[in-house]
């Protein structure tokens, strides 16, 4: 599959991606207090999030492990950061938009992983809270802040729009593959 038709599958998803290699990714360990401060509330709650995902730097590991990462971006309005309602609906569809991408992209031998918010919504409750193993390991979807990705830098090196903003809520992910 072609870069451009890769762009293509994306934009017909809905969203606005780039296609970036993996060492270009900014990981900064830094952000892995946002998920142990559990701000989203699925620290050792969903095996997509810490400590269950693996470390900083397997997660690093795992995304300089593959050939390409495709960078898909979404942007919401919202009436400032109280819509909670809003926003959590933005981030369950974005990720849903994300997953499904990543079955076209698997239909055309791109074979990976991908990353969005808020960690994976598949089941609900995830199985961590009853200790029984991930009910889908192939699918489990990771948050952004777990594999410790400064948006802020990937928007800019990927000549993304990215503000924190009352009235835009801007929503990324990534699908790292091989072909």
């Amino acid at each position: 599959m072609t870069d451009e038709k890769l762009l293509e599958l994306a934009t017909e998803e809905g969203f606005t991606a780039r296609i970036i290699a993996p060492e270009d990714i900014p990981v900064d360990g830094k952000f892995r207090v946002y998920c142990e401060e559990n701000r989203c509330g699925n620290y050792r709650a969903n095996y997509s999030c810490p400590p269950d995902c693996g470390t900083v730097e397997d997660l690093h590991q795992k995304i300089l492990a593959e050939e390409t990462v495709l960078v898909v971006q979404t942007i919401w309005n919202i009436k400032g950061y109280e819509d909670k309602e809003v926003i959590q609906k933005a981030k369950e569809k974005h990720n849903a938009m994300v997953l499904r991408l990543k079955a076209k992209m698997e239909e055309n031998g791109c074979i990976g992983f991908c990353s969005g918010y808020n960690g994976c919504p598949l089941c609900k409750p995830c199985q961590r809270k009853e200790n029984k193993p991930c009910a889908h390991p192939d699918l489990c979807i990771s948050c952004m802040s777990a594999y410790c990705v400064d948006v802020a830098e990937l928007a800019k090196r990927c000549d993304l729009p990215f503000a924190w903003s009352t009235e835009k809520l801007y929503l990324f992910g990534m699908i790292a593959f091989h072909r």
